[in-house]
């Protein structure tokens, strides 16, 4: 399993900006706004590295996933998951363009790391 994690409240606003600053590079371009791929492994590892918390990933069935959405919600979420799982949501694209892109522009990305640093509070209650 691949994910890409995401932070819309830090990090849309970057690229789109830089999407703009950089207009010539950016039209008809794909921006994957994301800072990195990521396994549940590497997840959990600066999880417990940054949090001190021990934490574990459990991987569960279709219906029990589905279970914690109402109707055909559940199947639609699980579908899309499913569709990314082994893939990445950007089917392993490189994201180097994109980070060169927001480099250029002046801004970095945010890694889950960063992430957790900036949020450690929320993590511990």
């Amino acid at each position: 399993m691949v994910y890409f994690l995401y932070d819309p409240a830090s990090q849309q606003w970057r690229y789109v900006a830089a999407a703009l600053k950089n207009r010539s590079e950016s039209l008809g371009a794909q921006i994957l706004a994301a800072a990195d791929y990521y396994t549940p492994t590497r997840i959990l590892e600066k999880f417990e590295e940054v949090s001190g918390q021990k934490g574990r990933f459990i991987q569960v069935d279709s219906d029990t996933y589905k279970s914690f959405m109402p109707g055909p919600i559940g199947e639609e979420m699980l579908e899309n998951h499913l569709f990314i799982e082994n893939s990445g949501y950007f089917n392993g694209r490189d994201l180097k363009e994109s980070h060169d892109l927001l480099q250029k522009a002046g801004y970095q990305r945010t890694s889950w790391r960063d992430f957790l640093l900036r949020n450690k509070a929320a993590f511990l209650q």
